[in-house]
């Protein structure tokens, strides 16, 4: 298996390093990719006993989430493979959480802040509807018009939807190994936002 690096700065910082058969974890929850991100990175990298150039791709959590996280993780993705002449994957966000549920069928929900939610759902590899934005209380009435599927959440919304919880090492293997045959450019990564940034949303947007 190839060499790689993944970071997910949606909502806080974490990134695996999986080098030579091992793997390598850390996250930072509470502080923005910005303070946390590049210290962490060449923390495993340390750990590892290995250099950057020994990693073959890198991937990163596109969103949707945090703008300035989004930015911050997928502008260091970007530079470290132009930089390299290496390849690189994106993982959207709600997949990623829907890989804390061993069901086929799943509804991953994450926080978007102010009462409002992203939504998707994934029936095994297939997104069956992409990611969209929508009131919690829209994301309660669309969970229980899809009974036969099952729920993941984040640690934020838990306790008003349920289901399985939260990124670890785990969903983030899972997300990286079963997304890096999906290779790309650099200048391919794109973040993927649903909502519109505060300044630009009028009346009527979420």
């Amino acid at each position: 298996m190839q060499n790689y690096l993944m970071i997910d700065t949606a909502s806080g910082t974490r990134a695996l390093l999986h080098i030579d058969g091992e793997y390598y974890y850390d996250e930072n929850l509470k502080n923005a990719g910005s303070e946390t991100l590049m210290p962490m990175i060449d923390g495993l990298l340390k750990k590892a006993g290995a250099k950057l150039h020994d990693i073959d791709i890198f991937g990163a959590c596109v969103g949707p989430g945090s703008f300035t996280g989004l930015r911050i993780g997928l502008t260091t993705i970007k530079t470290f493979c132009y930089a390299l002449g290496k390849p690189c994957f994106g993982v959207n966000n709600l997949r990623l959480n829907s890989y804390n549920n061993n069901s086929g069928k799943v509804i991953s929900v994450s926080d978007a802040g102010n009462s409002v939610c992203y939504v998707a759902r994934f029936d095994g590899e297939t997104t069956v509807d992409p990611a969209v934005c929508m009131t919690i209380e829209s994301a309660k009435e669309y969970i229980a018009a899809h009974k036969d599927f099952s729920v993941s959440t984040d640690n934020k919304l838990s306790g008003i939807f349920g289901g399985t919880v939260g990124i670890t090492s785990r969903e983030m293997r899972l997300a990286a190994e079963k997304h890096m045959g999906n290779a790309i450019q650099q200048k391919e990564l794109l973040p993927l936002y649903i909502r519109k940034a505060q300044p630009e949303r009028g009346e009527g947007d979420l």
